[in-house]
């Protein structure tokens, strides 16, 4: 609930977790291997309501600038590539759907690890974003998001 409401003051309107259903709401992202990274994307919004993503670093260490990884949170902003820091413990919050983003290559011997949570300011889905948003989550996590 703390959290909730420091998000739902930093973007001036009030938020709540997405459903717990949501593959998506709660998830810890572990890069550990030579070249892990996300290329360049939006997070859909499957909500009727604005959607927020929140990525708290956990671990992020390598042989990059100030002892962290070469992974890099990138965003466009203003047609430009920024990097965005993400030292530990520190929290990056953005509207996914609205900013294109991605994480650059991890080097060998480097390590990060990050929660990722959404939240939104109406979590009720219409019928064709709930099909849509299992549909992303079977792809990405299997078949065993049918069962969420």
């Amino acid at each position: 609930p703390d959290l909730m409401r420091f998000i739902s003051r930093v973007v001036g309107a009030a938020v709540a977790p997405t459903p717990i259903n949501d593959q998506s709401s709660l998830s810890i992202l572990h890069y550990d291997r030579p070249l892990d990274h996300i290329g360049w994307h939006h997070d859909h919004n499957f909500y009727r309501g604005r959607h927020f993503t929140a990525l708290l670093t956990i671990f992020n260490e390598g042989g990059g600038k100030g002892g962290l990884s070469h992974a890099v949170l990138t965003a466009r902003l203003d047609g430009e590539a920024v990097a965005i820091p993400t030292e530990p413990n520190s929290l990056v919050l953005f509207e996914g759907a609205l900013v294109r983003h991605k994480v650059t290559p991890l080097q060998a011997g480097e390590r990060r690890v990050l929660l990722s949570m959404t939240c939104c300011t109406d979590p009720r889905a219409r019928l064709w974003q709930g099909v849509a948003r299992r549909i992303k989550d079977t792809a990405y996590y299997g078949v065993r998001a049918l069962w969420t």
